[in-house]
């Protein structure tokens, strides 16, 4: 179904901003509509327009970690959506990753698969997207009994925060930066590569423009 600018300008806009909805109604409405959303407490998110930094840094991460992760294990970026029932909230991570066999949440006939068992979540950063990421997103993300890591990475400078839970399940803070080697789960991966053929700024240079 193509959004119109009239649905924007009337329902559409309601939808995002104001209404409150049901799970269901969410489910069913993601479905059809072209433009991804989130969903938490009843309201509804866009989901924003990904740079060009942030986008390649996403698709850097998804080659190196493919490339080392064991057979068992799987990988989803940016489409599949992460179910998170202690605050009943939905929403698409950049990059999940599961050990062990992926269960799956399908609330309708008509609904989404939403993932509900991630042992690592990755999220890029971008400008308008970082105090969610970093604040409340993270808080409802970080009460998922079956995450292991949580992962940070900006778009702006070679800089990686990993949250990873210890044996008393509690999440421990590690930064790295130049020329670290950064561990996300069960895999190495010089930081490099991480931010290989990333161009600091190009958005913002051709702007001026």
């Amino acid at each position: 179904m193509a959004i119109t600018e009239e649905d924007i300008n009337s329902g559409f806009k309601r939808f995002i901003t104001n209404d409150i909805f049901s799970e269901e109604q969410f489910l069913e409405r993601e479905t059809f509509m072209e433009i991804r959303s989130e969903f938490q407490d009843g309201k509804v998110k866009l989901v924003s327009q990904k740079s060009m930094s942030h986008s390649r840094i996403t698709m850097n991460l998804f080659l190196a970690l493919n490339k080392q992760i064991s057979e068992s294990c799987q990988i989803f970026m940016l489409t599949l959506l992460v179910y998170l029932p202690k605050d009943k909230s939905y929403f698409y991570p950049d990059l999940s990753i599961v050990y062990d066999t992926p269960k799956i949440r399908r609330k309708t006939k008509k609904g989404l698969d939403a993932l509900t068992n991630p042992q690592i979540i990755i999220e890029v950063l971008d400008k308008n997207t970082a105090e969610y990421d970093m604040g409340e997103k993270m808080m409802c993300y970080l009460k998922l009994k079956s995450l292991q890591q949580y992962v940070i990475v900006s778009s702006e400078r070679k800089l990686i925060i990993t949250y990873t839970k210890d044996k008393d399940g509690d999440f421990k803070v590690k930064t790295y930066s130049e020329n670290d080697d950064v561990l996300m789960g069960e895999c190495k991966i010089p930081i490099e590569k991480i931010y290989n053929k990333v161009g600091f700024g190009v958005e913002s240079e051709e702007e001026k423009e």
